[in-house]
């Protein structure tokens, strides 16, 4: 059986019961959305996870569409194959005649989207893809969910700024991950850190102990490490444990989709310590974040903790229920756009957001937060906050 089979079985009962409820009209103009992601291959835990957000929206506010209006979202497991991304794309443009794109959960996914994005005038809202210069690459790309430097740069200015003066960079070898190293990079070196060493690592790998010698031998204060959820972060936080590196007083430093919370309790004491950039934590004592949490928790069991692609799916499907209620099922895609790179939302699970309507790149409040062990859990918890962060990479590079 597929994953993508064993996810469609394991979905809550009581959401597919609530969409079925909500959407069902035989009179209702349908607004088609297709959602092209990865629930099998690498990064198979952030395509559920974007799934399962962007499906809990739509059982619990379909209600709130005009009458007679629906979405439909038609899914596409791509495996996390660039090839297959575009094909799928191409299809639910062509064929299924969707007006809108989402999804996307890797990089080298959102740059094969973007011919048929701009050449269809499809707009697109990535919900996980996180380099950059990706919102560059088609101007119907808005992002929903961060870009990488808006976490790595922060957290590299604020480890250099706090007498951490010496890093070492680990990171998964393709585009997000280049991002967040140079990122980390910039941020650190710019308030007058040091890097004495950098590795990269093949993206699927989850054996860390032979890089983590290297950087044993290299003595830095501080290790920055960015490698895919799931399987090679968990391995990751261990190795870094087994190394003895842990013992040995090396700050570990992050962004926190790099651990999630739903992967802290396997993690365990490895992670403990670890300090981290976060625009979402799933135990923010923030309503919206709280109640966010108990429908999650309702429709997935009471051990499932939502990650940023969940809240980034959820913010998605909120903005493209924000074109219908202001243009009708019958949108154009400047309509669209014109909604999209100026949307606002003030009380999402993850805080304030804001669409930048010059980059099509999200706006977001940036936390710096430490991994502790609360009562028997462990637990994300913030001590520190950034307000309005846009892309430092766009600062960086401006367009030519």
């Amino acid at each position: 059986m597929s994953a993508w089979s064993r996810f469609k079985i394991s979905f809550g009962a009581g959401v597919l019961c609530a969409l079925s409820v909500s959407v069902t009209s035989a009179a209702a103009q349908t607004v088609k959305v297709g959602m092209v992601v990865g629930v099998s291959g690498p990064g198979a835990d952030i395509g559920e996870s974007m799934v399962r957000g962007a499906d809990l929206y739509l059982a619990l506010h379909s209600k709130d569409l005009p009458s007679g209006t629906k979405v439909e979202l038609i899914k596409r497991d791509d495996g996390s194959n660039p090839d297959r991304t575009k094909r799928l794309a191409q299809e639910l443009v062509v064929r299924d005649k969707v007006q809108l794109l989402t999804g996307v959960t890797l990089s080298p996914q959102a740059l094969t989207i973007a011919p048929v994005s701009t050449e269809a005038k499809v707009p697109t809202l990535i919900m996980n893809a996180t380099t950059g210069a990706l919102t560059r690459s088609s101007p119907y790309f808005v992002r929903f969910s961060y870009a990488n430097w808006q976490m790595a740069y922060t957290m590299g200015a604020w480890a250099a700024k706090h007498d951490i003066k010496s890093a070492y960079t680990l990171v998964a070898d393709y585009a997000a991950g280049h991002d967040m190293e140079s990122g980390f990079k910039r941020g650190f070196e710019d308030n007058g850190g040091t890097i004495v060493g950098s590795d990269r690592t093949p993206m699927g790998t989850t054996d860390y102990l032979p890089a983590m010698a290297r950087i044993k031998a290299a003595s830095p204060k501080s290790l920055f490490v960015f490698t895919l959820s799931g399987a090679p972060s968990i391995a990751t936080m261990k190795a870094f444990r087994d190394s003895g590196l842990q013992a040995a007083g090396v700050q570990l430093l992050s962004t926190a989709q790099n651990v999630s919370d739903q992967q802290l309790p396997q993690t365990g004491p490895a992670s403990v310590g670890m300090i981290n950039s976060a625009v979402y934590i799933a135990t923010d004592s923030r309503p919206s974040a709280k109640a966010f949490l108990a429908a999650y928790q309702k429709a997935y069991g009471q051990n499932a903790y939502p990650d940023l692609p969940a809240v980034a799916a959820w913010n998605s499907m909120e903005a493209v229920f924000g074109i219908i209620k202001k243009h009708g099922a019958n949108f154009t895609s400047d309509q669209a756009m014109g909604v999209l790179k100026n949307w606002k939302s003030p009380n999402t699970p993850a805080g304030p957001i804001a669409i930048d309507p010059v980059t099509r790149d999200i706006v977001h409040e940036v936390s710096l937060a430490k991994i502790q062990k609360v009562g028997d859990k462990y637990e994300n918890v913030a001590f520190d906050v950034v307000k309005d962060v846009k892309d430092p990479w766009k600062l960086v590079n401006p367009e030519k």
